[in-house]
């Protein structure tokens, strides 16, 4: 954990490798808006898959931003992390049989977090923004209502 210690470190890498920081010396480090985050999606008993392990079933499409999950019945979060020199706009590559949910019937939201990024929602097969050094917690759930089609 001493990689989030110099100036707080970087939250959306430190999500990546399921790490957050110390309580903070200033309110932009402050980790209590992503512990809320654990807690609100319910941590406990999910299982963590790094960008490392060859069958995450979840990726995105670009080399320099990491993917890393933490996974329970019917929902996961998606901790985004960039390497990349630049903004960049990433596709997921999802292996839904793998999460155990039926991907017509999925939501991708982004939750609030202060300091951290805000509240949005994603289509399945959206690209999705990644400002450089930065990242999303991202949460896939079954959704309870029934879609309609157009």
């Amino acid at each position: 954990m001493g990689e989030m210690l110099e100036g707080g470190g970087n939250p959306w890498r430190g999500m990546v490798f399921g790490m957050t920081n110390r309580m903070p010396w200033s309110d932009n480090a402050d980790p209590r808006p992503i512990w809320k985050v654990w807690d609100d999606f319910g941590m406990n008993g999910t299982r963590m898959i790094g960008y490392w392990v060859e069958n995450n079933p979840v990726k995105s499409n670009n080399k320099n931003v990491l993917a890393t999950i933490y996974k329970k019945p019917g929902a996961v979060l998606i901790a985004l992390a960039s390497w990349a020199d630049e903004d960049v706009r990433v596709k997921l590559d999802i292996d839904w049989k793998a999460l155990g949910i039926d991907p017509a019937n999925a939501t991708i939201t982004a939750p609030e977090v202060k300091n951290f990024q805000k509240q949005s929602s994603f289509e399945i097969n959206d690209e999705i923004p990644v400002p450089k050094g930065k990242g999303w917690i991202l949460e896939i759930r079954k959704d309870k209502s029934t879609k309609q089609t157009k």
